[in-house]
């Protein structure tokens, strides 16, 4: 993991996104020679706080994204058989 003293992240804070985005790992920003922050990608951030999220949010995110708004009628109406399933008892 990279890491430059806070001064430079300022004065170069455009190239030092950019080196993030392409290289996807974060950068950390010292600050007297201690670490003070982290730069990362928006995917990374992501990555990272979608993993603490629980299962109903990770699928109105999912939904979000590739069905659209939760209004909509069922997404799996079409794919989904119509009959009743096998009889089962117990």
């Amino acid at each position: 993991m990279q890491a430059i003293p806070f001064s430079e992240a300022r004065a170069h804070l455009a190239e030092a996104l950019r080196g993030v985005e392409v290289a996807q790992e974060p950068l950390v920003i010292s600050r007297r020679g201690q670490a003070a922050g982290v730069l990362m990608s928006w995917s990374q951030y992501r990555q990272l706080v979608g993993a603490s999220s629980g299962f109903a949010a990770r699928l109105a995110e999912w939904r979000q994204d590739f069905v659209g708004t939760e209004d909509e009628a069922d997404p799996f109406e079409g794919v989904r058989q119509p009959d009743t399933g096998r009889p089962f008892s117990w």
